[in-house]
């Protein structure tokens, strides 16, 4: 395709085409005139961007400050979308300043937070004089009321313990009990019910759904119950597709654009599921608002069909065992529903499930369906998909989120696209593998689906065996990556390991045209979640120019289990010096230093040798050991050879939170977190800046503006990999952990997400729109 602006070549009389091909050597006015329509495409370029920095949706992030000038309000930084959204709704905060809709959209402008506002007054109890009592404020008796029952709060009474799911709201942004006053002083986090408080709640975790995943069955299992309507057959099933425990979140429904704008209401934010709002029978109970069902049909391939509600959980049934049975919608409903503990869901349920029952364990991500044959449980065991919730802090890792389209070309050479779908093919993506090597065009492999792909590198036809172990050899470069919105899973059977196809030439001609193609040749890989039962690594062969790990899940264990108990801690990568050839004459000729490159990445540890140059940048690096815990044989980064003895690569770290011990030849960085010892072999060189370092056993090169633990305090909100809050910063750490780290915002790997200046422009916005007397009170509930 012709990008060129003015393609002033092509607009000459023919004559001068004819004249230019006559000279020698021909296309001299073709090259000349190249050179110009750079130069006028730039003016054009610029012109055009003239008009869209005319309005404050299209203009460049450099222009947001004087639009806001115009409306004379104060400046802010941080997220140029922050920014952008501020200015733009300016005229309409003002117009709605000292109302709860208003203080709402401003938080959600300066945020993208989740977000509800209570007046704390309206949760104060009532002081009557007992000649003039109001628990109704001066109308009816309250219970004489048809809309008042026996389970609904009144102010002014005692808390009502009947109804479990009214009892969950207790403490929550939304509850309606009523409090005494609280005259301490406002504090981080704290609820004051006080009369001039006003309490801002912040679901600061995302929603990140999961579509038409399917569930790891735990079987169908006959529950032995003769009585009516009992379920003859309990199909189990853990939501996560590893069966890890998952905590399962709702969708956040807020719409800022709303008019006239709304505040958010219960049970419509970015949060945990209440396992006692899912009681279908409860007065209280909601679960139409976390919870779907609908049938599909299984033998149509493409799923693109679905019907995807705006729910967190969502059952996608099989037909034709399950046709017409949705829920909600029906009258009567044909399935009930309810929340449980499942955690030893071998012992049964109390109550006893009943058929077509669906009991959830939103806490840990458990399911039984009830049914009342096998055959109905089998097709559930067997075609049940799941499109489900879950929270994390940011886009560090494998998440389902929004991702550019497939290039079409990498580095000047036209691709060769290949579509992967589970649902057409669950083997397509040991196919779309198959003699990889024969293409003389970079091989782009996109997955359109969130299910588990199992593959084994020795069954790919065109991989080789060397040194014991299947290779998968190339000739140009590969990308393998998720499409819009999906998070694929591979399960590897065996680790990844790869090679050139060629890499010793009989000529020096040839060798000199290998060398060129093995400096280009690369391994990509874009929101795939990589895993598997593996002995070893999950990569244990990198013979490229790079290895290219971009928003990925390098699984890396350490997931907390039901029991309480810790997974054991599994390997990303083991490169080695030899870079995996078994024959002396190929090692020698290979003549590139692979280059290791992570991006807002969560992997396991990385055990790489010197002959490599790693580069991390927004990841996480966790081999299993938190704050205080002795990291003396957990490492995190360093040689595969002798972790304990030699050196890891020459890194380059941006922005990165590492778990564990730290080994490198040197570095060059800025923004890490290192909770244990980071020792580097050449401290003479480099440079580490607005870091972190833990104060013990440390080998550091030069430093700028960095903190130690010995005289800052270090805290997570969680450690533990799969928790909703991995790796982000607890409120109670230490300021300049918190504040001071490059651009002046948070250190390690969620640094970009710039959490510091959306809490300084809060307070800053909060000084100019709060009515007068009010006290806002921020209060962070994830």
């Amino acid at each position: 395709m012709d990008k060129r602006r003015v393609p002033l070549y092509e607009r000459l009389p023919e004559i001068y085409w004819i004249k230019d091909e006559e000279q020698r050597p021909p296309g001299q006015l073709r090259s000349y005139l190249a050179l110009v329509e750079q130069s006028l495409g730039a003016v054009h370029e610029n012109i055009e961007a003239l008009y869209d920095d005319l309005f404050i949706e299209t203009c460049d992030a450099w222009v947001i400050p004087y639009i806001g000038d115009l409306l004379g309000t104060s400046h802010l930084s941080g997220d140029p979308w922050t920014s952008r959204a501020d200015v733009a709704d300016t005229i309409a905060l003002r117009r709605r300043k000292g109302t709860l809709a208003g203080i709402e959209r401003l938080t959600y402008n300066l945020t993208r937070w989740g977000v509800h506002c209570v007046e704390l007054r309206e949760n104060l109890v009532w002081n009557h004089h007992l000649n003039h009592q109001r628990p109704d404020a001066g109308g009816d008796p309250p219970y004489g009321l048809t809309s008042v029952t026996r389970f609904t709060p009144v102010r002014g009474g005692t808390v009502v313990l009947r109804d479990p799911a009214v009892l969950s709201l207790l403490g929550t942004p939304f509850d309606p009990f009523a409090h005494v006053t609280d005259v301490r002083p406002p504090g981080f986090g704290n609820v004051r019910y006080n009369l001039p408080n006003l309490a801002i709640f912040l679901w600061r975790l995302r929603d990140y759904r999961v579509r038409a995943s399917q569930p790891l069955s735990g079987g169908v299992h006959a529950t032995g119950m003769t009585t009516p309507g009992s379920a003859t057959f309990a199909a189990r099933f853990d939501v996560h597709p590893l069966g890890e425990p998952v905590s399962l979140f709702n969708t956040y429904r807020f719409d800022p654009d709303t008019e006239p704008p709304r505040v958010t209401q219960v049970d419509e934010t970015p949060g945990p599921i209440p396992r006692a709002r899912l009681l279908e029978g409860s007065e209280a109970g909601n679960p139409e608002v976390y919870l779907a069902v609908d049938p599909y049909d299984p033998t149509g391939g493409v799923l693109a069909s679905l019907d995807i509600a705006d729910v967190g959980l969502q059952l996608h049934l099989p037909e034709p065992e399950f046709a017409g049975e949705i829920w909600p919608g029906l009258d009567p409903e044909v399935w009930s529903i309810r929340g449980a503990n499942l955690c030893a869901w071998e012992g049964g349920l109390q109550p006893p499930l009943q058929d077509r029952e669906i009991v959830v364990d939103p806490d840990i991500g458990r399911i039984i369906v009830g049914v009342g044959s096998q055959p109905e449980g089998e097709a559930l065991a067997d075609h049940l998909l799941l499109t489900y919730t879950y929270g994390s802090v940011g886009s560090v890792g494998a998440h389902p989120g929004s991702r550019a389209s497939a290039p079409e070309e990498w580095k000047g050479e036209p691709v060769v696209l290949k579509e992967v779908n589970f649902h057409q093919d669950p083997d397509g993506l040991r196919k779309a593998l198959d003699d990889v090597h024969l293409f003389n065009a970079p091989v782009v492999i996109e997955i359109g689906d969130s299910m588990v792909h199992e593959l084994d590198p020795g069954a790919v036809s065109g991989a080789v065996v060397e040194a014991s172990h299947p290779n998968l050899t190339l000739n140009r470069t590969l990308i393998i990556r998720a499409a819009e919105g999906q998070r694929p899973i591979i399960a590897l059977e065996q680790p990844l390991r790869f090679r050139p196809q060629k890499v010793e030439g009989s000529t020096s001609d040839e060798q000199e045209e290998l060398d060129a193609t093995i400096s280009n040749l690369t391994v990509r890989l874009e929101g795939l979640l990589l895993t598997g039962e593996v002995d070893g690594p999950l990569v244990a062969r990198a013979a490229l120019h790079s290895l290219e790990i971009v928003e990925c899940t390098l699984h890396p264990g350490g997931h907390r289990s039901l029991d309480g108990t810790r997974a054991p801690i599994r390997q990303s990568l083991n490169l080695k010096d030899s870079y995996g050839f078994a024959n002396s004459n190929e090692e020698a000729a290979f003549k590139e230093t692979p280059e290791v490159v992570l991006q807002r990445t969560v992997a396991g540890p990385l055990l790489i040798d010197r002959s490599y140059r790693l580069s991390l940048a927004d990841s996480i690096i966790d081999a299993g050991k938190g704050v205080g815990d002795d990291a003396q044989d957990g490492f995190a980064v360093s040689s595969a050879t002798d972790a304990a003895g030699e050196w890891g690569p020459h890194l380059e770290a941006e922005g990165i939170t590492v778990f564990g011990r730290m080994r490198v030849e040197n570095i060059n960085g800025r923004g890490g977190i290192w909770v244990h010892a980071l020792e580097v072999l050449d401290n003479q060189k480099g440079c580490i800046r607005f870091s972190y370092f833990c104060g013990e056993g440390d080998r550091l090169p030069q430093n700028l503006g960095c903190v130690h633990g010995t005289e800052a305090e270090l805290r997570f909100v969680s450690e533990y990999f799969g928790n909703p809050a991995y790796g982000q910063l607890a409120h109670t750490a230490d300021f300049r952990i918190k504040e001071r780290g490059p651009n002046d915002d948070a250190m390690g790997a969620f640094g970009f997400l710039l959490e510091a200046h959306k809490w300084r422009n809060l307070q800053i916005r909060y000084r100019e729109f709060m009515p007068v007397g009010v006290k806002p009170l921020l209060v962070p509930v994830t």
